[in-house]
């Protein structure tokens, strides 16, 4: 198959064209330019499609495209009988699609679309914060449009194939298998350290959970760890690990690298109980990755030093996210990337589940100022249980939400990157929560 694409920005170009055609479809191709305005794949068969470019042609390279001023505001919609669903998102170009026998001619840039939700970079031009110094998810394009459900870019990829066996192309496409993938962000390894914590959790009976009464049940806990009679209420270690066991998966550690004193760090990693806990997820064949700390996301000397502290423990580490999913577009990528890592997890919702990306399947960076593709993967955030719970606090919305993700991502054959923090089982706020991680497990896997 002959693939021909306008001879400006071919970077950018070239890559989105080898993500959706080789990476997800797993065709052959090769790609050649022209000086028209359109994406034109000529099968062999002689058939062709086309896309109408409806973006990278209206800029001079020399000024580039990365300007707020540019990004799109409204999303349109369009029937189409290429589609797995019942409309196909249009971020750039219209509704627009002639059809005949031997030729498809289509007006909704799927490229520049999908070029725009993978490399997230209206998060690159969009200067606004949060309290966290993050992107502001109310100010993404998918959440003010409220299609953070749908995996468009996954729709995307359905469609042009669709359209190519219309037109009769004769390769068969990559087979892609869902997957879910279970992770849990250690933030906390025990509740009860120090005797301090114990005050500090009557304190929070008193004025954040407003029941005086569960101040003898906490006292209870903390004197029952202390004697060794039960675990302490964060370590559910063991109990994570025989769920995944007993659905036949892999829980995914990621264990924060810092040492006390520094930001938002609650726990020294040279800490014995840590060595030891990484150990017995090693020993039981489940995975330890990076959480790296809350100022390492555009720092790469501290974010090094950090990697090097987790890696004295256990050497092996390929994959984690950063803590509170801080993200500085393209920093904190570029920084995964020198130091060689493979699989960066951070890109989701701290505030509700769906497809920040627009995407569930993995799929490689592109670093939008050197303007190249990265060897660094990113597997992206689908479902955050904090997320969840604060944006469907009722424990069956908060179940039917979960699995309403995950039967969407398996209608794709993706990936369902699933994260649930140790730390919430066992304290009243998530005991509720706790009686469906088990389901979720079961159900999701």
């Amino acid at each position: 198959m002959q693939v021909f694409i306008p001879n400006n920005f071919l970077p950018e170009r070239k890559y989105i064209i080898e993500i959706l055609i080789h990476n997800f479809l797993g065709l052959k191709y090769e790609i050649s330019f022209h000086n028209k305005k359109s994406y034109v794949f000529l099968l062999e068969n002689k058939n062709k499609l086309v896309f109408k470019d409806a973006f990278f042609s209206n800029f001079e390279e020399r000024n580039g495209y990365l300007s707020g001023n540019n990004l799109p505001e409204k999303v349109k919609f369009s029937e189409n009988k290429f589609t797995l669903e019942n409309d196909i998102p249009i971020i750039f170009g219209n509704k627009k699609t002639d059809i005949s026998d031997t030729e498809i001619i289509c007006e909704n840039d799927i490229f520049a679309s999908s070029f725009f939700m993978l490399t997230r970079w209206e998060e690159l031009v969009i200067k606004d914060k949060d309290n966290h110094n993050r992107f502001p998810e109310e100010l993404s394009f998918s959440i003010k449009n409220k299609i953070h459900f749908r995996p468009i870019v996954n729709e995307y990829v359905e469609m042009l194939w669709n359209m190519l066996k219309f037109l009769g192309i004769s390769q068969k496409r990559k087979e892609k298998k869902y997957e879910a993938i279970i992770t849990h962000d250690i933030d906390f390894i025990k509740r009860y350290d120090k005797f301090s914590k114990l005050i500090k959790a009557i304190g929070g009976d008193i004025l954040l959970r407003k029941n005086p009464f569960l101040i003898p049940k906490t006292k209870k806990n903390y004197i029952d760890i202390k004697k060794g009679k039960e675990n302490d209420l964060y370590d559910t270690f063991d109990y994570l690990m025989d769920i995944s066991e007993k659905n036949k998966i892999k829980s995914r550690f990621y264990f924060i690298p810092g040492m006390l004193g520094e930001k938002d760090v609650r726990y020294n990693i040279t800490n014995n109980f840590v060595s030891e806990i990484t150990k017995k997820i090693l020993d039981r064949g489940h995975i330890v990755g990076l959480h790296g700390t809350y100022d390492s996301y555009n720092l790469p000397e501290k974010f090094t030093t950090e990697l090097e502290r987790l890696k004295k423990i256990t050497p092996e580490i390929t994959e984690g996210r950063q803590h509170y999913l801080r993200f500085e577009n393209p920093t904190t990528w570029q920084i995964w990337e020198q130091n060689n890592l493979l699989y960066d997890s951070t890109i989701g919702y701290s505030k509700d589940g769906g497809f920040r990306a627009g995407i569930c399947y993995e799929y490689p960076i592109f670093d939008l100022i050197e303007r190249k593709r990265l060897n660094l993967i990113e597997r992206p955030l689908i479902v955050m249980e904090g997320a969840i719970k604060s944006s469907y606090p009722e424990p069956k919305l908060f179940y039917d939400k979960i699995i309403e993700l995950k039967n969407i991502v398996k209608k794709y054959n993706g990936k369902f990157v699933f994260l649930w923090h140790n730390s919430n089982f066992n304290t009243e706020e998530w005991l509720t929560y706790k009686k469906k991680y088990s389901q979720i497990i079961a159900e999701i896997v």
